[in-house]
């Protein structure tokens, strides 16, 4: 029974771990291609081998890390060609979960987020210094959740977090320069709303298409111009060689 108790532990604490190095790689702490060390990740998390071992190992089944050299692994880098491969799946995906939640996603919900974009559009310049990027994980999140289809969401679920770590590239690395790019998000958010909002599932469909499209082609255009320069961040510092 002591037996037990102790390997029930022992997989919580690594899924613990993996759990918190997955949110700092998909958040980008733990910049593309740092290599991630046992020796290391022991000293920050303050935990044995044999938890890092198994979170590295399910960090590598997700697609964010790879093996390396001296048994250690690397953060896999964020390249543009995967960028243009896994957004066409994702549209065809999520374009197959709107066309069945869309009758099934509470309508007060919809209208409480319509009324939020509506103030953001209203406040452009305040928008663009303070993005609400919870309303973008609320409508996506609502278009998958009711769909009533869990063969989706679980193939939605598998890249989800892929999608997550490239769509933060915007999130941390967008230029100032190209800050009009938010409240067209906004405005395609919006429209993919209304959409779901009137019933209208061709216009909802239409939108969300638009907005997958340019989100792909925004991730394109700064991994292309050759200026990201990640930098670890908290406790992620001393990562860096």
């Amino acid at each position: 029974m002591n037996r037990s108790a102790d390997t029930n532990h022992f997989h919580g604490i690594q899924y613990q771990l993996y759990r918190s190095i997955r949110n700092s790689i998909v958040e980008l702490e733990i910049p593309p291609g740092s290599r991630l060390t046992i020796d290391r990740l022991k000293r920050i998390y303050g935990v044995s081998s044999t938890p890092v071992r198994g979170a590295l190992h399910k960090l590598k089944e997700d697609g964010l890390v790879a093996p390396g050299i001296a048994k250690s692994f690397y953060v896999k880098e964020i390249l543009e060609e995967d960028v243009r491969k896994l957004f066409p799946i994702r549209l065809v995906l999520e374009k197959l979960a709107l066309s069945e939640s869309i009758f099934r996603i509470d309508r007060e919900t919809i209208s409480n987020l319509i009324v939020r974009m509506r103030k953001h559009l209203a406040e452009p310049e305040e928008t663009k210094n303070n993005v609400p990027y919870d309303i973008d994980y609320r409508l996506h999140r609502e278009i998958l959740s009711n769909c009533n289809n869990e063969y989706l969401i679980e193939m939605m679920s598998k890249i989800s977090i892929l999608i997550t770590r490239m769509r933060n590239v915007i999130k941390y690395y967008l230029l100032e320069q190209q800050k009009d790019w938010i409240i067209c998000e906004m405005e395609e958010h919006f429209k993919i709303a209304q959409g779901i909002l009137e019933g209208d599932l061709e216009k909802a469909s239409n939108a969300l298409e638009t907005h997958l499209i340019h989100s792909m082609g925004m991730i394109c255009s700064i991994l292309g111009s050759n200026n990201v320069e990640y930098t670890a961040r908290g406790s992620f510092v001393e990562l860096e060689d």
